[in-house]
């Protein structure tokens, strides 16, 4: 067997919508080739092998209103693109995709002092790298990245969100989330000086797909939906337009974004001889920055800035840091 039949092959396709409700997309995503240094979506990179830099697949929803998302969001999928491809390859994988994440960071937040017009712009990052049969995940806001096997669908990704710190600080249950404010996040690109980075890595198996998306798509369809599209729907191009089309039909208030990817090749294990899902999945660092508790006082002060509906919210994402806030339910002892 000649080396070339040992490699990974990845699929993969991307789409975005500007949603039925904006006027403005504010979204950006980006598939290159750290490899041979290609970008986009052309006929040599729709289905190509994981070299030896890898194969990086970026999700960002800017935020700022006007044109600052949009700038935002542009800078930090194009920053984290270039910074990986600097970066030697003697690095540690995680350390390079850290690095690359906080250069996005001090780029965004330094475009905004700079451009008073623009103050208060930032922007989510899901950053996927592909190293050999690993994928690596930075993480910084609320857009996701989703692992499909077989039956099995995983979050391998966790927002830094309020609705994600209030599940944390015990205050809420998971499924009593409905009727708080979804558009709140605890962290983005450029919104400060520093940057607290999430690394996630799962191991990957034979036709595995990987959903990486922003909130516009995670907020009107659930991971079990994607799983089952993705059951039914063998063609990527197909997959990324119909879930677009489910999310605008389910209201599109936002902006849509997604990319897909499928994985084959004789270097990945079948799914009936590997892990699952979770048993493959390792939390490398944990940003410290949504494990703080949150107090009543801080849901008042984020209801009163958010509205009490969906129509009455803002159209920009609010960025809110919980540090020092106490947890409601030991707030009196």
């Amino acid at each position: 067997m000649d080396q070339s039949s040992k490699d990974i092959q990845v699929s993969v396709f991307a789409r975005t919508d500007t949603g039925r409700r904006r006027s403005s997309n504010e979204d950006a995503f980006i598939v290159a080739d750290l490899t041979t240094g290609k970008i986009g979506l052309g006929p040599d990179m729709v289905t190509h092998r994981v070299g030896e830099r890898g194969s990086l697949m970026v999700v960002s929803d800017g935020m700022g209103g006007a044109a600052a998302g949009e700038i935002a969001s542009e800078i930090a999928v194009k920053t984290v693109r270039e910074s990986l491809m600097e970066l030697s390859t003697n690095f540690d994988v995680c350390e390079r995709l850290k690095i690359a994440a906080e250069k996005a960071n001090e780029r965004i937040w330094r475009y905004s002092k700079q451009n008073l017009k623009l103050k208060g712009m930032g922007a989510t990052l899901t950053a996927v790298l592909v190293q050999q049969e690993t994928v690596f995940v930075a993480q910084v806001g609320d857009s996701r990245a989703y692992l499909l096997r077989g039956d099995k669908v995983k979050q391998i990704t966790k927002d830094q969100s309020l609705v994600q710190a209030l599940v944390d600080a015990g205050a809420v249950a998971p499924g009593q989330t409905a009727s708080l404010p979804h558009n709140v996040i605890t962290q983005a690109l450029g919104t400060s000086p520093n940057v607290e980075v999430e690394i996630t890595s799962v191991d990957l198996c034979k036709d595995d797909v990987l959903i990486v998306c922003s909130d516009g798509l995670s907020n009107k369809v659930k991971a079990e939906e994607m799983l089952a599209y993705v059951q039914h729907i063998s063609d990527l191009t197909f997959l990324c337009r119909t879930l677009i089309e489910l999310a605008n039909k389910r209201g599109g208030e936002d902006n849509i974004t997604l990319v897909a990817a499928r994985f084959d090749g004789e270097m990945l294990h079948s799914a009936a001889e590997s892990n699952s899902i979770s048993g493959s999945f390792k939390m490398l660092n944990q940003s410290s920055v949504t494990t703080e508790p949150i107090t009543d006082s801080y849901k008042r002060a984020v209801d009163s800035s958010c509205g009490s509906s969906e129509e009455e919210l803002e159209p920009t994402t609010l960025v809110f840091n919980p540090i020092n806030f106490k947890n409601p339910s030991t707030e009196n002892e």
